[in-house]
């Protein structure tokens, strides 16, 4: 690191030859609030973080990024698999994913970029999405029932997000 100064907080670390995304344990606070965890996509190509939080801005939430993680597919900037940690998580923050059966209070949104109506999931997404799941799962305490694509939220009308090629039989596994 040349320039030390010029970390910013949560901003990744790559280590030269690292083989896989490092895979750092979030800020997992004791809260009785979360009780399921729901997935989305992006249904865009090229995204991370930022970019979604600007867009959010853009379309009125005054909070931004409305996901608690995302996880990246090596565009924008990423390493595919890398998990995002946003500021609503960090923050303890509702979410803005899903206004459905009041999810954005009790659910925790992971959106996955991509678009799965026309692309598969890539591995490093997918085995960062369990490792993210099983941790979360354990911590809160979330019983594989409560583990919901967007879709699949009672009241959640006029999409099939996470997507049609989403690999949900193989993620239940």
């Amino acid at each position: 690191i040349n320039d030390p100064s010029s970390l910013k907080v949560g901003a990744p670390i790559w280590i030269p030859g690292a083989a896989q995304p490092l895979r750092t344990l979030p800020f997992l606070p004791d809260s009785s609030q979360w009780q399921y965890i729901i997935i989305h996509h992006s249904a865009t190509e090229v995204g991370n973080a930022e970019l979604f939080d600007k867009g959010h801005r853009r379309r009125g939430f005054w909070n931004g990024l409305g996901y608690h993680f995302v996880i990246d597919n090596g565009t924008a900037g990423t390493r595919p698999g890398e998990i995002e940690t946003s500021h609503r998580w960090i923050h303890q923050m509702n979410g803005a994913h899903c206004n459905a059966m009041d999810m954005n209070k009790k659910g925790i949104g992971i959106c996955l970029v991509g678009n799965f109506d026309e692309e598969k999931l890539s591995s490093e997404q997918f085995n960062s999405l369990v490792w993210l799941i099983r941790q979360l799962q354990a911590k809160y305490r979330i019983p594989a029932h409560r583990v919901l694509r967007h879709h699949e939220v009672p009241g959640k009308n006029g999409t099939h997000c996470p997507g049609r090629n989403f690999p949900w039989s193989e993620l239940r596994k």
